[in-house]
């Protein structure tokens, strides 16, 4: 069973870039998502990145755990991040940034299936509004922070992906 979360804003007086910078700065990153404590880069690829993200389960500190996903960019529209190793059976989220008359235009996916029997079920069962919400809110969060003029600076120490 794979647990879903979505949620798509519009952010006034941003640009693409700038909410692409902002979604690649771990340190301004984490300020809106729940799950996430820090990403890593690993090693860069072709495409975008390898990254080790530690996070939390159900926004827990004390149940945290560790995967190494895949980060495929295309700047300044699109973010894929997809599991390469860690506990879940599979994780897939992504990002799709438009400029629209308005502002632009945040959606952002995240997609969860735990596996691993009836420890996965009994995650899926617990966790599934949760997860709908944390994503629903990271958005929101983004917009908020964004609106009130925060920016980030791409991926670790100011390097901009290309």
């Amino acid at each position: 069973m794979t647990v879903r979360g979505e949620g798509t804003e519009i952010i006034r007086g941003v640009t693409p870039q700038e909410v692409y910078d902002f979604v690649l700065d771990p340190g301004q990153y984490i300020k809106a998502d729940t799950k996430i404590i820090w990403v890593t880069k690993i090693a860069d690829t072709p495409d975008g990145m390898l990254g080790k993200e530690d996070g939390t389960f159900l926004g827990k500190k004390w149940l945290r755990g560790s995967v190494v996903t895949r980060y495929v960019w295309k700047p300044p529209n699109s973010i894929d991040v997809t599991l390469v190793h860690g506990f879940p059976r599979s994780v897939h989220a992504w990002f799709e940034i438009d400029e629209v008359p308005e502002g632009t235009r945040v959606r952002h996916v995240e997609e969860l299936d735990i596996g691993h029997g009836i420890f996965g079920l009994l995650h899926d069962l617990i966790a599934k509004s949760w997860f709908a919400e944390s994503v629903r809110q990271e958005v929101r969060e983004i917009k908020r922070l964004m609106e009130a003029g925060e920016r980030g600076i791409g991926v670790e120490g100011g390097e901009r992906p290309h």
